[in-house]
């Protein structure tokens, strides 16, 4: 579910910014607008344990 709202993330942002001022951060946190707003959460990864798992 999460790959429909950054496909719809990245044609809206294709539809509406043209490409002369599109950066990939731009769309980057578009995508993150576009997650919070449907209710997912972004968390950085958990670091590894010392013994690497």
């Amino acid at each position: 579910m999460a790959l429909l709202v950054i496909a719809a993330a990245i044609e809206d942002y294709r539809t509406l910014v043209p490409p002369d001022r599109a950066t990939p951060t731009n769309l980057a946190e578009v995508i993150g607008e576009y997650l919070i707003s449907s209710d997912w959460t972004i968390a950085p990864a958990a670091a590894p344990t010392p013994d690497g798992s």
